[in-house]
């Protein structure tokens, strides 16, 4: 689809305004930044800021779902390109690691832990994310250890929130593992569990 002028300014000005969000959220946290400073740093006009969001929190929010349509598509990516558990769970986990590993990206989830994860389980994105993850436990990735409709689900939530909790705790504390030692580690975990 091919934008009009004025459509395009307008999708131009959102994305600055993500853009700049992200830049002051990973520096100050969603708590310590403002409308004031949001405007100050895109250069606009305080009105323009609410024909996009009506607050800071839907703002923050936006930014969440976008990262978390990063993850939804690279989940796709990985279920098309692989043919067994094993590769399917590593891919998965290591794209979300590769996204989230920037030294903007580490500091963003450093800073916004509780917000994130208010965010994240309230989006519909994760909701999607939990949805197809359950249907392929169910079905196309042929578990056994499993037969319960409530194990798939918690399975699910588990394989969506384990990620972002073990890169949190790597990545406030010593420990400094790359996205593939991550991503290793998470794939034998839960293709053990999953295929025993």
């Amino acid at each position: 689809m091919i934008l009009g002028k004025r459509e395009f300014q307008k999708q131009k000005a959102r994305e600055q305004i993500l853009k700049q969000a992200l830049i002051l959220f990973s520096d100050n946290g969603l708590e310590k930044t403002t409308v004031a400073d949001i405007v100050e740093k895109c250069d606009i006009a305080r009105g323009t800021f609410y024909n996009y969001f009506p607050d800071m929190n839907t703002l923050f929010d936006t930014l969440i779902d976008e990262l978390n349509q990063n993850v939804v598509e690279s989940i796709q990516h990985t279920r098309n390109s692989t043919n067994n558990l094993y590769d399917y769970l590593y891919g998965t986990f290591k794209s979300y690691f590769d996204l989230i590993s920037t030294p903007q990206m580490i500091q963003f989830h450093i800073i916004n832990q509780a917000h994130i994860r208010q965010s994240s389980y309230q989006s519909n994105l994760i909701k999607v994310i939990v949805k197809n993850l359950n249907r392929d436990l169910k079905s196309d990735l042929n578990i056994k250890s499993f037969n319960e409709k409530h194990e798939f689900l918690l399975l699910s939530y588990m394989l969506v929130g384990t990620p972002p909790e073990l890169f949190l705790a790597t990545h406030t504390t010593d420990i400094n593992l790359s996205s593939k030692q991550l991503a290793t580690f998470l794939a034998k975990l839960f293709h053990k569990v999953l295929m025993e």
